[in-house]
């Protein structure tokens, strides 16, 4: 991986401050970092987990290079990655291209660049584009883990080469399928099925030596399900401070400092009724409409499925600390709440990131 050990500092990760900033404890002091990375990152920016860093020329003295997931060490410079794998297809070690020449990186293809051109023997010429895929649970990666309009356009850009080769950089190992994240940005996983005959997709993991260095390429199969975008989603609100808030028919509720996650259903389109929730409007409706003018939203976390798993979610997230505003959200059903309140943010931690990718991609966790 032409990176000595040596050079690497080990801390632990903080939180992230956006999305190119972190804060992290090096040698018992709290210092900000880069982040190179502009994705969620979420099930590896948790507070606690080990990173390692290396010195940055930039405004911060380190940036971080790997996150520590499961005792793996996963990179996550994206341009660093794309280097990589730039040296792995000039000598040669990706044997399902060897039949191509390398011409140069960052081709023009109309206004767009794509990462790199190759030529087969008879001159044909071929466009390829590299994707760093952080994001995995159990043996299954996937990408994007934010919406990328960008990767979108890259794909159907691609088909219009009519030679375009998209290629998944899963920086795991133990990886036995890979899956484009249609729980995340549906508009992606819609132009690779619409173009999967037109674009070759290929997936790799990698195993490194004691020195990072990249020591084997594994092929991954890659999955294309038939899915609907319907589903579950929570929606998670930072309350910076105590206030009362008149909530419909349930009336003046206290609100204290902390988060709540709203848990609902979407059985037409989930990210629709999602992108309606994050709107500003005097018509209310839903409890959920009485309370986003006054607090937060964070974030907001899709699970398309064809079952109904609303209730099982307002569920587990009391068990594990939540308390639910009574009645919030769940009129029609015999849950206590569908609004639940955390002191802390849950999505700093593991166990909640667990049970999101156990919901969104259990049923494909063969043996």
């Amino acid at each position: 991986m032409n990176t000595n050990n040596k050079q690497l500092r080990s801390a632990i990760f903080i939180k992230r401050i956006n999305r190119f900033i972190s804060i992290v404890k090096l040698d018992n002091k709290e210092i900000q970092v880069y982040v190179p990375n502009t994705g969620r990152l979420s099930e590896l920016a948790i507070r606690g987990n080990n990173v390692l860093l290396i010195h940055s020329s930039g405004k911060y003295p380190y940036k971080i290079l790997y996150i520590y997931h499961n005792k793996f060490p996963v990179m996550i410079d994206s341009l660093y990655s794309n280097k990589l794998f730039s040296d792995l297809l000039m000598d040669g070690s990706i044997k399902e291209l060897n039949e191509y020449r390398f011409i140069k990186r960052e081709p023009a293809f109309h206004k767009h660049r794509f990462d790199f051109l190759m030529k087969d023997r008879d001159g044909m010429e071929f466009f390829i584009e590299l994707k760093s895929c952080t994001l995995r649970w159990n043996h299954i990666a996937s990408f994007p883990d934010a919406i990328s309009t960008r990767a979108s356009s890259h794909v159907n850009l691609l088909a219009e080469t009519d030679n375009g080769i998209l290629v998944f950089f899963i920086l795991h190992n133990r990886i036995k399928y890979f899956i484009p994240n249609y729980h995340t940005d549906f508009e992606f996983y819609k132009a690779i099925k619409l173009n999967q005959n037109r674009v070759r997709l290929l997936a790799y993991s990698v195993n490194y030596d004691d020195d990072f260095n990249i020591t084997e390429l594994n092929i991954v199969p890659v999955k294309i399900p038939d899915v609907k975008p319907v589903g579950a989603y929570l929606i998670i609100f930072h309350n910076r401070e105590k206030k009362q808030i008149k909530t419909g028919k349930l009336g003046l509720i206290k609100y204290v400092e902390g988060y709540y996650v709203y848990v609902g259903s979407g059985r037409n389109n989930v990210f629709k009724r999602i992108a309606h929730h994050k709107k500003s409007g005097r018509k209310k409706h839903w409890h959920i409409d009485y309370i986003k003018g006054h607090m937060k939203i964070i974030s907001d976390i899709p699970i398309v499925r064809d079952d109904d798993i609303e209730c099982q979610l307002s569920q587990w997230l009391n068990g594990i600390e939540g308390r639910p505003v009574l009645n919030f959200g769940s009129s029609d059903c015999r849950c206590k709440g569908h609004l639940i309140y955390f002191k802390d943010n849950p999505m700093d931690r593991h166990d909640f990131w667990d049970f999101i990718f156990r919901k969104r991609w259990d049923k494909y966790n063969y043996p």
